[in-house]
């Protein structure tokens, strides 16, 4: 029986030719004399011959599998070495090779096309933003493509390359492969440089592009997958804080949205909506808290993506002494209301050095509502922290609000809402813990206003 090797979606048949196979894969294992190859080699003729026909990709995939299946920890007994995840990547890295080279029309014995070329065509294509063509000429398109080296591309490992080709290399809008790695790495490093000064523009782009391409640095999440690209931004992480307004509240999900577009991670505070029970324009007890906008923010993090390479993710931050502070601590629970969980955004805690106190001395701890304190004695004590570790602004305006007798306020004692975190923590992983008294203390831009809320990361 002849076992046959199909190529060029079925437009190609040709006999099994098992030398070439054997060359293949010498090459994929000549630098890792430590592995058994000879039973590797073995394994996949028995699989090939046990069928009558092969696809090309299916003999790619059946390479692939047969190393990972042999990734582990090191044992000669049974064949387990993590370097086999080094051969994995090599053969997935030629069928990259190929790809790329029948979409973009070149022989993929040369692994790398012509980089202007790739320039030209993404961005007709309106992949790639034309600035890169705009900013650099010709002549330092050319001198730049000079210095990509495929052999780099060996330096990754087979879950480090998948992750790279799936999700930040430029693609087609139909999804064909387009860019490889290590024009990927070019581009982020022509982008990133595009604005500093020419005489010596192209030096720091070839230094970029060396610690990039060596993985001796990296880059974040959006500038891998944006940078060079006509759509997206290059930053992750963003602040927003959340007016107690109807428009505001809505204006800040719109922007939260925008961002989670663009790859963004955010980070909310909310502490300044009013509470559960808190009166709307002088009517008692109408308002619905913060639950329910959390759940706006949750939809949208669920529903706005970074055209499917990364999901929205978001946190919303809450004081330690808001009135909804145990509702919201319950947010990610898997019992309870459903009506009052928000399961997919993060949730984090301000915390004001008081507070540990108070959990410490095993004393009482006080919840308002901030509407009430703004409407009563006119300022936010969130806007205020301890200047100095134990003394300062916050504890004096709380302790205003503890004595004030026209405020309502709910007692607590301090270690059970403490032992709520930990219960949370226990179950969810958050609520993230967020000291703000040290974050302003330390603040090198005080100038600027208060820090509220930590980001996402």
């Amino acid at each position: 029986m002849t076992t046959y090797i199909t190529k060029n979606e079925g437009q190609r048949k040709l006999p099994y030719d098992e030398p070439r196979l054997i060359a293949f894969i010498y090459s994929a294992t000549r630098n890792y004399k430590h592995l058994d190859t000879a039973e590797f080699t073995e394994d996949i003729i028995r699989a090939i011959l046990a069928k009558d026909e092969y696809t090309a990709d299916a003999l790619t995939n059946l390479l692939v599998l047969k190393a990972l299946e042999r990734v582990g920890i090191p044992d000669e007994e049974a064949g387990k070495h993590p370097d086999w995840s080094y051969v994995a990547a090599y053969v997935y890295l030629r069928s990259l090779y190929k790809s790329a080279s029948k979409n973009r029309v070149y022989d993929s014995s040369e692994k790398y096309g012509s980089f202007y070329a790739l320039l030209k065509e993404l961005t007709t294509q309106g992949i790639y933003s034309p600035l890169i063509l705009r900013d650099y000429t010709k002549e330092e398109i050319a001198e730049l493509a000079e210095i990509i080296d495929p052999e780099r591309d060996k330096l990754f490992n087979y879950i480090g390359l998948v992750t790279l080709a799936e999700r930040y290399l430029a693609k087609s809008h139909a999804g064909d492969t387009y860019e490889l790695p290590q024009e990927r790495f070019l581009v982020i490093a022509m982008t990133l440089m595009s604005q500093e000064p020419r005489d010596i523009r192209i030096d720091l782009v070839k230094e970029a592009y060396w610690a990039m391409s060596n993985l001796y640095m990296t880059v974040a999440t959006p500038t891998l997958a944006n940078a060079g690209k006509s759509y997206g931004q290059l930053s992750s992480c963003f602040i927003d804080t959340v007016a107690d307004d109807l428009r505001a509240i809505y204006d800040s999900n719109t922007d939260v949205a925008t961002l989670s577009k663009s790859g963004g991670g955010i980070g909310v505070y909310i502490g300044k909506i009013r509470a559960r029970g808190s009166d709307i324009k002088g009517f008692k007890g109408v308002s619905s808290g913060i639950v329910p906008w959390i759940k706006q923010f949750n939809n949208t993090a669920v529903s706005v993506d970074q055209l499917g390479v990364r999901s929205g993710a978001i946190a919303v931050y809450l004081d330690v002494w808001h009135r909804d502070i145990e509702a919201f601590l319950d947010l990610r629970l898997n019992n309870g209301d459903d009506r009052m969980r928000a399961h997919d955004v993060f949730t984090g805690v301000c915390i004001p050095d008081a507070f540990m106190e108070a959990v410490r001395d095993r004393d009482d701890w006080y919840l308002f509502d901030p509407h009430e304190i703004r409407k009563v004695t006119g300022y936010s004590i969130e806007d205020f922290y301890d200047e100095e570790r134990g003394k300062g602004t916050f504890r004096t305006r709380y302790q205003e609000c503890v004595d004030n007798p026209n405020l309502t306020k709910v007692r607590v004692p301090a270690i059970d809402i403490f032992k709520r975190i930990l219960k949370a923590q226990l179950e969810t992983g958050t609520p993230y813990m967020f000291y703000r008294d040290t974050v302003n203390r330390m603040n090198a831009n005080k100038h600027a206003g208060i820090v509220y809320c930590s980001n996402l990361c």
